[in-house]
């Protein structure tokens, strides 16, 4: 699992190609289901242009049908809006959210993690070792993400998360974690919750802190590049 879990949602396909494809969707529909949503600076203003678009579309709606000399119930304006919002909003949250235009627009001002990254952590708890290489996997969308670290004995997955851009030096990742020990983890490990806080640098480059609850009472640092 941990294979699949560094190339993503789709190369499940080639790290278990012996698996039905019912199975493969399973997969696929348990990672997903790990994606939860996370606070952002200045999503209204996205609300408000997928609604005024809706608007638009609809009118451009009525103009086509109307030059067609067909006339459409009054009562069909509703459906069509919440028709074009969902599709508008669908595609926003998948796609359009990444495209540079509207970063330039300001628009959009989320940093785009999605992907691959590798790094390091260094743990007040193993004291012995200068530093564990570990690697993370960011899946997002407008909406939704989920973090993912693997490390030797030990791996997590986000349950929250916050992406700040205001007012800060760099845009700056908070997020709680749940890590779960492996089968063959030392005996001392155990599943317990943590935060980590992260700056955003260059664009590929995040770093920061972390620690742990207060049963393990761990703090640290880690430092993590995009692939």
């Amino acid at each position: 699992m941990s294979d699949y879990g560094y190339r993503g949602l789709w190369s499940a396909a080639k790290v278990f190609p012996l698996l039905a494809n019912s199975q493969r969707w399973e997969i696929i529909e348990r990672e997903q289901a790990l994606m939860h949503s996370y606070e952002l600076d200045g999503r209204g203003r996205v609300t408000i242009v997928l609604a005024a678009g809706s608007v638009l579309l609809v009118w451009l709606l009525d103009v086509a049908l109307g030059a067609a000399d067909f006339e459409p119930q009054w009562w069909l304006s509703l459906p069509s809006f919440g028709g074009f919002y969902g599709i508008l909003y669908q595609s926003f949250d998948h796609y359009l959210w990444k495209w540079a235009v509207l970063r330039k627009l300001r628009l959009v001002n989320v940093p785009d993690l999605h992907g691959s990254w590798t790094g390091e952590v260094r743990s007040s708890y193993v004291s012995d070792v200068p530093s564990l290489p570990v690697s993370v996997l960011v899946q997002q969308r407008w909406s939704k993400l989920v973090i993912r670290l693997e490390a030797a004995h030990s791996r997590s997955h986000s349950v929250a998360a916050m992406l700040r851009t205001r007012d800060l030096p760099y845009p700056t990742l908070d997020y709680m974690y749940r890590n779960e020990p492996r089968t063959d983890a030392p005996e001392t490990m155990h599943t317990h919750r943590g935060t980590a806080m992260l700056e955003l640098k260059e664009g590929s480059v995040l770093e920061g802190d972390y620690y742990t609850g207060r049963d393990r009472r761990e703090i640290g640092t880690m430092e993590l590049r995009r692939e």
